[in-house]
Order: C-alpha cells, then sequence, then structure tokens
C-alpha cells in the first residue's frame, strides 16, 4: 500500500469524526438559537476561555503522542508503549481536577473579566460551572483518543465519536427543550448533554486502550518510570501545546475585543466560527493523519518518505481548503438564514465571511507543516514563530483594523488571515530549508 493510500485511510475517519463534530457543534448552536440568540453567544465565549484552560493538558497529549508514533515506527516493546501512556494519564487526570476546582471557584471572576452582563451573563455563568467542574472527562478522553490514533485506529475513534455526538443531539434536544416530561433547561440543558456523552465517550474509549495496553500484560510502572518519561514529554509537549496556548490566548484577547462591539458582533462571531469549522475540518484531518505518519517514518528512519508524504499533503490541503470555503461564501447567507432570523447578524456575519479565504489560504498549510515539523522533532520552531505572528500581527492588527480603522468584526478576520498567511510562508521554508536538520535532531 502506498503512502498515499494509508494516508487518506488514517485520515478520513479522523474527517469524518471531526466533520461530526462540526455539525453537532451547529446543531448545539441551532438548538440554542432557538430558545436564545443570547444563550449562543454566551456559551461561544465560555467555550473559548474554557478551550484556553483545555490546552494546558494538551502539553502531556500532544508530547505523548510524538513519542508514541515514534515508538510505534521504531517498534518499541508493549511495556514502554504501556508506561508512557500511563504516565499521560496520571497528569492529565490530575490537572483535571485542579482545573475543574479553579473554574468553579473562579468563575464569577473570570466572568467579569470577560465583559458580559445581562441574561448573557446569567447564561455563560450557568454553562461554565457545568463543563468547567466535569473539564477532567475531556482531558482523559482526549488522551486515550490520542493513543488510538497513535495506532492507526482512527476507524474505532470515529465510531465512538459518533455514538457520542448522537447521544449529545438526543439529550441537547430533551434538556434544552424540555421533553419527555422534563422541564426546559436551556443553556443548563445543553452543558448536562455534553458532560453526560462525553463520559459515555470516556467509557468506551478507556475499555478499548485497557484491552490494547494492559489485558494480559503485568503492569510493572513506578516513580522511577515517572521520572524518566515526564521529561521526554515535556520536551516535544510543552513547546507544541505553548504554542497552541499562545494562538488560544491571542484569540482570547481578540474575543474582549469582540464583546465591546457589542451583543450583536459576539453572536455573528459565534455563527461565523460555526459555519467555518466545516471548511477547516479538511485540513484539521489531514494534518493530523500527516503527523501520525510522519511520526511513524522519523521513527523507523525513513525520512525521505516523510518529506515527500508533507509536501503532497500541503498541496491537497490547499486545494480542497479553497474549494470548501468557496463553496461557504457563495452559500453563506442562505446557511446564515437558517442559524438566525436576525438580519444585523446575518448581514454582519456575512461579511466577515468573506475574508475567509484569506484565513484558509494560510491555516490550510500551518496545520500540515506545523503538525509534521512537530512530529519529526521539531518543536520549539513553531512556537517561536506563532508567539511572534500572533502577537504582533493578529492580535496587534486586530485591534488596528476593529478600532483604529473602525473595521469592526470583520477587520479581526482579516488579522486572523494576515497572522495564518505569515507563518505559513515561515513554516514551510522551514521544513524544506531544514530537514536535514530535524531528520538529524529526531536520530540524535
Amino acid at each position: 500500500m502506498s503512502d498515499r493510500t494509508k494516508l487518506l485511510k488514517l485520515s478520513y475517519p479522523i474527517y469524518f469524526e471531526s466533520l461530526l463534530f462540526s455539525i453537532i457543534g451547529s446543531m448545539d448552536t441551532l438548538m440554542l438559537s432557538k430558545y436564545s440568540d443570547m444563550a449562543v453567544g454566551a456559551v461561544g465565549v465560555v467555550n473559548q476561555f474554557l478551550f484556553l484552560i483545555q490546552i494546558a493538558g494538551n502539553i502531556i497529549i500532544a508530547g505523548t503522542g510524538i513519542l508514541l508514533a515514534q515508538y510505534i515506527g521504531a517498534r518499541k516493546s508493549r511495556g514502554e508503549i504501556q508506561k508512557l501512556t500511563l504516565s499521560a494519564l496520571f497528569i492529565n487526570l490530575i490537572l483535571g481536577i485542579l482545573f475543574s476546582g479553579l473554574i468553579v471557584v473562579l468563575h464569577p471572576t473570570i466572568l467579569s473579566f470577560l465583559n458580559i452582563d445581562g441574561q448573557m451573563l446569567t447564561f455563560a455563568r450557568d454553562y461554565m460551572v457545568i463543563i468547567g467542574s466535569f473539564l477532567f472527562l475531556q482531558l482523559i478522553s482526549i488522551t486515550f483518543s490520542m493513543f488510538l490514533r497513535a495506532h492507526g485506529k482512527t476507524r474505532t475513534t470515529f465510531k465512538v465519536s459518533f455514538l457520542m455526538n448522537l447521544i449529545n443531539v438526543l439529550l441537547n434536544y430533551v434538556l434544552i427543550y424540555g421533553k419527555l416530561g422534563l422541564p426546559s433547561m436551556g443553556v443548563e440543558g445543553a452543558a448536562w448533554a455534553t458532560v453526560i456523552s462525553k463520559g459515555i465517550g470516556l467509557v468506551i474509549l478507556g475499555s478499548i486502550v485497557y484491552k490494547m495496553a494492559f489485558k494480559d500484560l503485568p503492569v510493572h510502572y513506578g516513580r522511577q518510570d515517572f521520572k524518566t518519561v515526564l521529561p521526554r514529554i515535556l520536551h516535544y509537549g510543552a513547546p507544541a501545546a505553548g504554542e497552541q496556548i499562545s494562538y488560544t490566548l491571542a484569540k482570547f484577547i481578540m474575543m474582549i475585543f469582540i464583546t465591546k462591539l457589542g451583543k450583536d458582533a459576539i453572536t455573528a462571531y459565534a455563527y461565523s466560527n460555526t459555519l467555518v469549522s466545516f471548511v477547516y475540518v479538511f485540513a484539521v484531518s489531514l494534518g493530523q493523519g500527516t503527523s501520525i505518519m510522519v511520526g511513524w517514518h522519523m521513527g523507523a528512519k525513513e525520512r525521505d518518505k516523510a518529506n515527500a508524504l508533507t509536501l503532497y499533503s500541503a498541496r491537497v490541503s490547499f486545494l480542497v481548503s479553497m474549494a470548501f470555503c468557496s463553496i461557504l461564501v457563495l452559500f453563506r447567507v442562505p446557511l446564515l438564514g437558517i442559524l438566525s432570523e436576525n438580519r444585523d447578524i446575518i448581514a454582519l456575519a456575512s461579511t466577515v465571511l468573506l475574508f475567509n479565504f484569506v484565513v484558509e489560504a494560510g491555516r490550510s498549510q500551518n496545520l500540515i507543516f506545523v503538525n509534521a515539523l512537530r512530529a519529526s522533532g521539531d518543536v520549539r520552531f513553531p512556537f517561536y514563530m506563532s508567539v511572534i505572528s500572533m502577537w504582533s500581527i493578529g492580535v496587534l492588527l486586530s485591534y488596528v483594523f476593529t478600532f483604529s480603522l473602525s473595521m469592526g468584526l470583520p477587520g479581526i478576520w482579516l488579522a486572523l488571515g494576515l497572522d495564518e498567511v505569515f507563518r505559513a510562508v515561515f513554516m514551510r521554508i522551514r521544513w524544506r530549508n531544514n530537514f536535514s536538520m530535524l531528520t538529524a535532531i529526531t536520530s540524535s
């Protein structure tokens, strides 16, 4: 089987899983929009913050994922893989419990900082307390998913994701609107539907990982194993997660800019993000598939195959992303009409989406080259370049375009696009010019 065929075989279940998340997210938005536009805006703001907190757990997940793929490519023993997995699970369990406790205690201060008030504040508080209390479920669940994907079990994670999201949709319908004799819970119902569905998914994924890594194999794991594995996880995971933290923090600052533009801008931003997720989901999936295979190749010292595969992925990602973006722009008004009846919100979001070509031109390349660089062992350059670009271009130009040039919400989208394009150029140059250095890092 050729590398390209393997890549597509790995990536298409990730694509459908990611697409499913986008569809479910859209259905969540649609259901909440029929309840209240303010509810949609509140959930969007809270999710932006919760994602920032969750990324701290990605320090462990990113590092473990890179090491697992390389372990598998190098044909490491099952016992070594077991120790690596246990370390990741233990740390993320502790982090998850810590984050959950902090959110429950500090949520009034956090929401005050987010500049929302009135009914939107009430919705945001209800949603944040419930979702935040069970944040540890999410961290453990994505650790299990990472283990399965590193082993090429992308179809398995898709099937579990499908079931989990189907449960989420059904519970949303019942709990948001008060069906089957239950009271209408609105935003609280959406939050509980998310928690319950994620809990079910966690149990299923955990049982699969147990059968693969722990069943019929005695666990030999102690403090010394943890001390040995942890530095290697952090070596790869800290820069990779640091990049994500910087990106999400920058988006969070931009969200504060948006809250100053008013409730219509907040809601338009949430609707635009919902539709855009259908565009970049392909590049996300292809990037993850590329990361897995580059890790396998680098672990097996097959560097030329890693290079050829990455360049192929970049071409496909750009072409497909531009095609999807064109379809979205062409049908943006009727699609927004499904989500909202507010003409002001539709008009604003419609204008915003015109700038998405710039965003996707860069993002489609970043999602490939950044994943390939990380999987090959070069995790620091993407981190440094991302921090420089996100803050000097993304955040700074967002402020200038939005307030100094009075572009409003479209100005933030344009700034995001310029940041993505700038980073994409340097990530591609890094991969091309320094590939020999990257392989040397892996082999050392």
